[in-house]
């Protein structure tokens, strides 16, 4: 697989192991590091990087901040939330704020590498204790969970409408008059945002939540 890699985390040790890990995994890669999101910004302004591997707690500016940060200005950039911390509360922020996968820094390297490939397929990806977190959370908490939606924007309800509509992604391109890819980016974001697995949950969030018909 070849694309360009950014690591953002403050520990320069940590940085230097994980580099070295995704050269070998991924030898064609362009890989580049930052000790902070302000830095990352700055660095990706020119040239924006395929993905952004970040870790949540961050000096001055959050994982979760520099996330929407980095979004807000580079849609089309696909993060990963790398963390020592697997409170679920904290993932849940990392995937409202646009992150497509969140892995812990316990799990092995292979954890890392699905999350890169699904990642860069379009998926969102959860490592098993990710996954494990969220769903206790979310039994633990039912209020609070469905309450943990975050609000969403007149174009990603209109692209959820036709998702419940079962429009595939170049009928929706025509109809908003927006390139494929940026349906796709959006669904995607979509997925990660409302924490659904498919375009099936996607719809049965739009329905539950009146933004789409039966």
């Amino acid at each position: 697989m070849s694309l360009s890699l950014l690591l953002v985390d403050d520990h320069a040790m940590f940085r230097a192991g994980l580099r070295s890990l995704l050269q070998s995994l991924y030898p064609d890669a362009v890989l580049t590091e930052a000790g902070g999101c302000g830095s990352a910004l700055e660095q990706m302004a020119a040239n924006p990087p395929d993905l952004v591997i970040m870790d949540a707690h961050l000096p001055e500016i959050d994982g979760i901040e520099g996330t929407r940060r980095v979004l807000a200005r580079h849609p089309g950039v696909k993060v990963i939330i790398l963390s020592g911390d697997s409170n679920p509360s904290l993932i849940l922020h990392a995937l409202q704020a646009g992150a497509l996968a969140y892995v812990v820094m316990e799990d092995s390297p292979d954890e890392l590498e699905r999350a890169i490939r699904a990642v860069m397929a379009g998926m969102a990806y959860f490592s098993p204790e990710v996954a494990a977190a969220i769903a206790r959370y979310c039994r633990e908490n039912p209020l609070a969970a469905a309450g943990s939606a975050p609000p969403l924007s007149d174009r990603e309800k209109r692209i959820l409408q036709l998702i419940a509509q079962g429009k595939r992604s170049k009928e929706m391109a025509v109809q908003l008059n927006v390139a494929t890819k940026s349906v796709e980016v959006y669904r995607s974001r979509l997925m990660s945002k409302l924490g659904c697995a498919s375009p099936g949950e996607l719809t049965r969030f739009a329905i539950r939540e009146g933004i789409a018909a039966l």
